[in-house]
């Protein structure tokens, strides 16, 4: 019996996939965007206030800010030997969805985690969860995520989910896009990049409400170009470097300072 054992434990961990090795199989990856690779739809909402509408001028640029981010990301998924495609689709065929005060995002934490859930309410949907069973269905894509597209400024944020959430309310995960960061400044494509790599377990890496100035300041001698530490209108200029690989799936080589990193918004 022991003879068997041995050998068990030996297929399974030779046939054991490199990405289960890595930080992406924690609490974190749970929803609707488990892992970044392979086939992965983003489905793109539009919403506004009844006073500040989109133009299709605008519309047509936030989407291509969207393709950029794409590109981006599937590069750098192949720098770790990792294919990735993602599928962009417009709901609602592009027609804005209105609501009511949407808020400005401004990195306190406090801000609305619901607006996946608020959009495919709009849409017809009974929940999050139907709406995900619907939408794989329809796209023929297990990897979802959904990006709110809104002419109001503020920083945009991500909407995740963990194990233990309310799968009804949050399993669809996406995050919020503000056309402009503050008035006037435009809201970089990495943004989204940045934003998506969130909800596949990647953390920020400079300080916020749930992140230290020390950490910051570690990060910008091991990650200065990390897409986490900092975002740029010149997309090229950044990467996903080892830690944010690491927490993503794609680079399975742990190092012991990785998990010092972890910040208070993404505890195990």
């Amino acid at each position: 019996m022991k003879r068997l054992g041995y050998i068990y434990l030996i297929l399974m961990l030779v046939v054991t996939p490199e990405w289960l090795k890595s930080q992406n199989n924690d609490r974190w990856r749970a929803g609707s965007i488990k892992n970044l690779s392979g086939d992965v739809t983003a489905l793109v909402c539009f919403i506004q206030e009844e006073n500040n509408k989109w133009t299709d001028v605008e519309k047509d640029q936030a989407l291509a800010n969207v393709n950029v981010s794409n590109s981006w990301l599937e590069e750098q998924a192949g720098r770790y030997d990792v294919l990735l495609n993602i599928k962009t689709v417009v709901l609602n065929d592009g027609v804005p969805l209105e609501f009511m005060n949407i808020n400005n995002g401004r990195g306190t934490g406090k801000e609305r985690v619901d607006w996946v859930y608020r959009v495919l309410i709009k849409e017809g949907y009974k929940n999050s969860k139907q709406a995900y069973r619907k939408l794989k269905r329809k796209y023929h894509s297990k990897q979802l995520l959904v990006i709110v597209m809104t002419k109001e400024y503020g920083r945009s944020y991500s909407m995740r989910y963990a194990s233990g959430y309310n799968k009804k309310k949050y399993f669809t995960e996406g995050m919020i896009y503000y056309i402009s960061y503050q008035e006037n400044a435009s809201t970089p494509a990495a943004s989204i990049a940045h934003e998506v790599l969130h909800l596949c377990g990647a953390w920020d890496l400079y300080t916020t409400y749930a992140q230290t100035s020390e950490r910051q300041s570690k990060a910008s001698e091991l990650f200065p170009n990390d897409i986490m530490f900092r975002v740029d209108h010149n997309i090229s200029s950044l990467n996903v470097d080892a830690l944010t690989a690491w927490l993503v799936g794609w680079n399975t080589e742990e190092h012991d300072i990785f998990e010092w990193f972890r910040p208070a918004d993404f505890k195990p």
